[in-house]
């Protein structure tokens, strides 16, 4: 397992340069390349599968005495008539191992099931590396409705891979029976000091075919984005990565393109390193990672480095948060989560790309604040600085990536919002880039929005902290004419619950601070009735050793009940006679 080779930075001693190289190896840095592509040039084609298959059918079919034509399954043919809703047997979902650069930096684990979601099979969890598969015994699940959390983790285990440098390895949570539904996993990342210094907090990742990444970075000088990849399954994964820059999509030849992971193997991937010798000083793109065979759990952490004046300490990171295609896929997209600009925020930026092949025209960007939404005119002024100047409404050509300075828009600064983009033509993806600064420490850290789904049931924010100068805000905005009602359930260190209700008025956002001490996991329950609720937790402390530190967490839907299709009795209940 390796990752490609990056351009000397300073400062990086902690990270030696390696040879590039877009394909894993196993955990004790054994290669295996040739293995998973070998599979994938012999795979059988589909064409000639499904006419053999085609042959058997008709064989069968006509042994039995059936015909090729089917019919409607009536109620008397289907022993479910509908479909039914019940609760998951089982969740998976993967925790990267990056850690920091500083002695003092910590990774903090925690997963939570909420109580009271019935559901069949044997309860039971369990938590080991990706890479051999080895236990972590410091993480232990305790009965739904309790925290089952780990501070200060300082180092995940590692392997050695074939350049012989040592990486970290991610961990892969399962949950079964009674502990699956709403099971809600994350992680905090803290560094005090080091290139790395800052915090990121994300979502442990559910494995999938297709993410999208709005507003990596693809450049060699200010920021570098690192693309985690887990295969957690029995089978190889293929994965392909496309790029969609500024200047349009980025030719990167064969680089990022049939990278295998093994089975129970992961990888760090640099993604400026797709560039090559094409890679610019400073360049913004939005990467789409799909795999042609398998699944992966796919992470971006994106770091900000240290400035020639101090070396030594970085300018923040976060996660970048991924995008499925169905949200991918909207012509409405709500990014919430905005947080209050005070005297902090010194960047908010708002990342467009255009991903078809057709231009995509932005006809209205609205502004949900306090007071009810509001229509956002263009800017008139040339920005420059990488920015785009931002008309209303405006086009972005098709496959382009445009960066919009939104921080001018955020003109009071007690007002935490949600931003909405309305477009139509061509499809498009969208994120935010927030930058909060410290001048007394002269430090900086970032943190990175996605547009969301409302939430529909509950969502699950697994870890959240209070107390000195750390603080847990909850931005939650209502889209409609009625407003809405949030019942937030606090659940802390001795498991007792604390509910609160938050009351959004029509078409606005509101900032809560959750009623919490110390370390805590929150619920987010929109009431029946309710219009619409988005919503985002944004972290931030500013402790006396490590300056401004930062991190935001989209809220999502937890995954609590799959529906299940009807079903027949047997093959004469699905074709004729």
């Amino acid at each position: 397992m390796t990752r490609p080779t990056r351009s000397e930075r300073s400062g990086a001693g902690n990270r030696p340069q390696r040879p590039a190289r877009p394909t894993g190896a196993g955990p004790t840095g054994s290669t295996g390349p040739t293995r998973g592509r070998g599979l994938a040039k012999t795979r059988t084609s589909p064409i000639s599968t499904f006419s053999a298959l085609g042959v058997v059918a008709v064989v069968l079919l006509a042994g039995l005495g059936y015909g090729y034509s089917t019919r409607s399954q009536d109620k008397s043919g289907v022993s479910e008539q509908s479909s039914r809703t019940l609760p998951i047997g089982s969740a998976t979902q993967v925790c990267q191992g990056e850690i920091g650069a500083g002695s003092d930096t910590s990774t903090s684990l925690t997963a939570f099931t909420p109580a009271g979601n019935a559901t069949t099979g044997n309860d039971g969890a369990g938590i080991q590396y990706v890479d051999g598969g080895k236990p972590f015994p410091q993480l232990k699940f305790g009965p739904p409705g309790t925290r089952s959390t780990v501070q200060g983790v300082n180092q995940f285990i590692s392997v050695t891979d074939d350049a012989g440098l040592m990486r970290s390895v991610p961990l892969v949570l399962q949950a079964n029976g009674a502990s699956a539904p709403g099971f809600t996993s994350s992680e905090v990342l803290r560094s005090d000091t080091g290139v790395q210094r800052g915090m990121a907090a994300t979502p442990c990742t559910t494995p999938s075919t297709d993410f999208w990444f709005a507003g990596v970075s693809v450049g060699t000088g200010d920021r570098d984005s690192y693309l985690y990849m887990a295969n957690t399954d029995n089978a190889p994964a293929t994965v392909n990565l496309t790029y969609y820059g500024q200047s349009g999509k980025i030719d990167t030849g064969s680089l990022g393109h049939d990278i295998t992971i093994l089975p129970k193997t992961s990888m760090e991937y640099l993604l400026s390193s797709s560039l090559g010798p094409a890679a610019q000083q400073s360049a913004v793109a939005s990467v789409h990672v799909t795999t042609t065979e398998g699944r992966v759990a796919a992470q971006v952490l994106d770091i900000d480095k240290p400035l020639k004046s101090d070396v030594n300490t970085g300018r923040g990171m976060d996660f970048i948060p991924a995008q499925t295609p169905a949200v991918a896929a909207q012509m409405t997209q709500t990014i919430p989560g905005i947080p209050a600009p005070g005297n902090t925020l010194t960047k908010f930026d708002l990342v467009i790309t255009a991903t078809s092949d057709e231009p995509v025209n932005i006809d209205h960007v609205y502004w949900y604040g306090k007071s009810g939404r509001i229509e956002l005119a263009g800017q008139t002024k040339d920005p420059g600085n990488g920015y785009t100047k931002r008309d209303s409404p405006m086009t972005i050509d098709a496959d382009k990536t445009v960066i919009l300075n939104m921080l001018g828009d955020d003109q009071d600064p007690t007002e935490s919002a949600a931003v909405q983009i309305v477009g139509s033509g061509g499809s498009f993806v969208s994120g935010v880039r927030l930058v909060e600064s410290d001048q007394k420490s002269n430090t900086q850290d970032s943190a990175y929005l996605a547009p969301t789904p409302p939430v529909g049931s509950q969502a699950i924010v697994a870890d959240s902290n209070v107390g000195g100068n750390a603080k847990s805000t909850l931005i939650l905005t209502s889209e409609g004419s009625k407003g809405s009602t949030v019942q937030v359930t606090t659940v802390g260190a001795d498991g007792k619950p604390a509910t609160d209700s938050v009351t959004i008025g029509a078409g606005s956002t509101v900032a809560y601070t959750p009623k919490a001490t110390g370390w805590f996991t929150t619920i987010i329950q929109p009431q029946p009735g309710s219009d619409p609720v988005y919503g985002a937790r944004t972290l931030s402390d500013l402790p006396q050793k490590g300056g401004m530190q930062f991190t935001a967490e989209d809220l999502e839907d937890a995954r609590v009940s799959a529906s299940v299709p009807p079903v027949a009795p047997d093959l004469s209940g699905a074709v004729t006679r």
